[in-house]
């Protein structure tokens, strides 16, 4: 069993060449099928391989991994939905599956593929989704076991990513919260991936129907990857909802002839294709392209819009609405000797250049939330953690991006002191059924007018960046590999 296993996962990260090798023999017996009996012959060798090879491959995995095999290749605990295109698979306890789990966000960070079924088991996080699709503990969407209800809405930094239920921010703040006396009810809405978009689509048919008294929003990162993976924007279009394999194995456009999972061969072949010779290539922290990206405004402006309509449904419902400035591990502000600890730091990811771009795609998303801020209170927290730096830093990151459990609950005290000191959520708690959003026309006109302008600063640092590698060789070698996506 060990060695069947070992082989299959020898196959799923070197897939196309075991693919390449099969058909190169299959066209070959196909090839004297001809000779011998006609193209007819040939033609039907050719589509039996196919059939062969899915079979083939079926039954391996059914062997090493056993009925549920297929979440060997496909996520388990993330699948799609006919409207916000991917969500958490509702009822499930991570650590009572009885079978493989490779969801790499429910496992400690760096765990890799653990394919000893024991093992597997013993080392998952407490990764629990309830019955209406949220991390965390049940709630009942119509009756509050709180005075107030808090909904945290983002991508994995909500979520979690590589934590524990208890570690993720949402469920730091309700502790946070509650040590200052206030009777409080947090639930955590994030899932793996998603955009402002998706949470626009989530707060309109779902969360605005579950009595909320604040809503919390972070988001940004996603928006440039979005942008990014799909071919540098080449076949980007605003309010995308991909479903799991477009968004998080094929980074491509909705696609039903790509994402269909019906034939394991086909999908891992076209898979493997588009990760080599688009993703790699594109998103390459060496190719000059992908930083001219970061001064387009398109995904900037369709951020911004998306967060404009989730102000309105705010002021609508008389919601209190709050913006979180989120931090990352490095920034523009980085000293030299700060930079080299987080590049070197054990696990990390960065590069050179990859810090750069985390810390220039950061100091856009800071624009945009001043810019912002007019309309949408921003919690500005990333202040707070700021006087952790160089080894002091590195305990309160997973990697560039995602908070450990000690760097959430930081963050989530902050999030506390800035909503316990503000007159909405004061206001609020006393029972008041006020907005805080100002979406005054003249307003909402001078944030869209401005939106993904950069400053002279980052545009400055961008185009250097950028005229240095202009003629250069790219090179793939400084992707992460292991679902680089920021979910």
């Amino acid at each position: 069993m060990d060695s069947l296993r070992a082989l299959s996962e020898k196959i799923i990260v070197s897939f196309l060449s075991y693919y390449t090798g099969y058909w190169i023999l299959a066209i070959a017996i196909a090839g004297l099928v001809y000779s011998k009996f006609g193209l007819s012959a040939a033609a039907i060798a050719l589509v039996a391989a196919f059939f062969v090879f899915e079979a083939l491959f079926r039954g391996l995995f059914y062997v090493s991994y056993g009925p549920q095999y297929r979440h060997a290749v496909f996520t388990y605990l993330l699948i799609d939905h006919p409207i916000y295109g991917t969500t958490l698979r509702k009822n499930t306890v991570a650590k009572n599956l009885p079978f493989h789990l490779f969801d790499i966000f429910a496992f400690p960070i760096n765990s890799g593929r653990i394919i000893d079924l024991k093992e597997n088991l013993e080392n998952r996080n407490v990764f629990t989704v309830n019955n209406l699709g949220f991390r965390g503990r049940a709630f009942d969407p119509m009756l509050k076991s709180a005075k107030l209800r808090i909904f945290c809405l983002g991508g994995s930094t909500t979520a979690g990513h590589s934590v524990n239920d208890e570690d993720t921010w949402p469920a730091h703040l309700e502790s946070a919260l509650r040590e200052k006396s206030l009777d409080v009810e947090v639930i955590n809405a994030g899932v793996h991936g998603w955009t402002s978009y998706k949470d626009y689509l989530r707060y309109k048919n779902e969360i605005v129907n579950y009595d909320a008294d604040i809503i919390l929003i972070h988001q940004g990162w996603n928006e440039e990857f979005l942008w990014s993976c799909l071919s540098l924007g080449k076949t980007w279009t605003p309010k995308l909802a991909r479903n799991v394999r477009e968004e998080h194995m094929l980074y491509s456009p909705p696609s039903r002839f790509l994402s269909s999972d019906r034939f394991f061969g086909k999908f891992l072949a076209i898979q493997a294709l588009r990760k080599r010779f688009i993703f790699k290539r594109n998103m390459s922290f060496q190719n000059p392209k992908r930083w001219r990206g970061l001064m387009r405004r398109e995904y900037i402006r369709a951020w911004v819009e998306n967060m404009l309509e989730i102000a309105k449904i705010a002021e609508q419902s008389k919601t209190p609405l709050y913006a979180i400035d989120y931090p990352g591990l490095v920034s523009m502000d980085d000293t030299p000797i700060d930079r080299d600890i987080y590049i070197k730091g054990k696990g990390s990811r960065l590069t050179p250049l990859f810090a750069d771009y985390q810390a220039s795609s950061k100091a856009r998303i800071e624009e945009t939330m001043s810019l912002c801020s007019v309309v949408i209170p921003v919690l500005r927290v990333t202040k707070d953690m700021s006087s952790y730096t160089g080894h002091k830093r590195l305990p309160l990151f997973l990697d560039e991006i995602h908070l450990s459990g000690e760097g959430n609950r930081l963050f989530a005290n902050a999030i506390a002191q800035c909503l316990v000191s503000d007159p909405a959520f004061q206001a609020r708690y006393r029972g008041g059924r006020e907005s805080n959003v100002d979406l005054t026309q003249e307003k909402v006109s001078s944030i869209m007018e401005k939106a993904g302008m950069n400053s002279f600063i980052i545009d400055r640092f961008i185009m250097k960046v950028r005229d240095t590698l202009s003629g250069k060789k790219v090179e793939s070698a400084d992707i992460p590999t292991e679902r680089y996506t920021t979910f």
